[in-house]
């Protein structure tokens, strides 16, 4: 009896700390002219931690400029950041950079991304 108990009591741990992992899903998400980008925030000590990842769609631009502008809840711009990224036709690419003057990634409501490809 007492080891039944005991099997039960463990089947019964097991199973209640049973932990699914499910994956983040981006803030903000769209595509724009020849790429489909998704953006995740995350704090960091320094600020607000902005991953980017991107897909060029296009066959011909090779690299391009990427600029982020953040609002906070009264549409007033708080902060920048951009990339320069280097992709080739159907690859996808993943850049970090911080807001440094956001505190907190909740502080930011919307976000402008200015996307311009070159061909080269």
């Amino acid at each position: 009896m007492k080891y039944i108990l005991r099997t039960f009591i463990l089947l019964f741990f097991f199973n209640c700390s049973a932990y699914e992992y499910t994956t983040q899903s981006p803030y903000f998400k769209g595509t724009s002219a020849e790429y489909d980008y998704e953006i995740f925030l995350q704090y960091s000590q320094i600020g607000c931690k902005s991953l980017l990842r991107i897909k060029n769609n296009s066959s011909k631009s090779k690299s391009t400029y990427i600029e982020l502008t953040a609002y906070d809840g009264n549409d007033t711009n708080v902060d920048m950041t951009n990339y320069i990224i280097k992709l080739g036709s159907n690859e996808v690419a993943e850049r970090t950079s911080y807001f440094t003057r956001v505190d907190y990634c909740s502080n930011v409501k919307k976000l402008r991304i200015s996307i311009k490809g070159y061909w080269k």
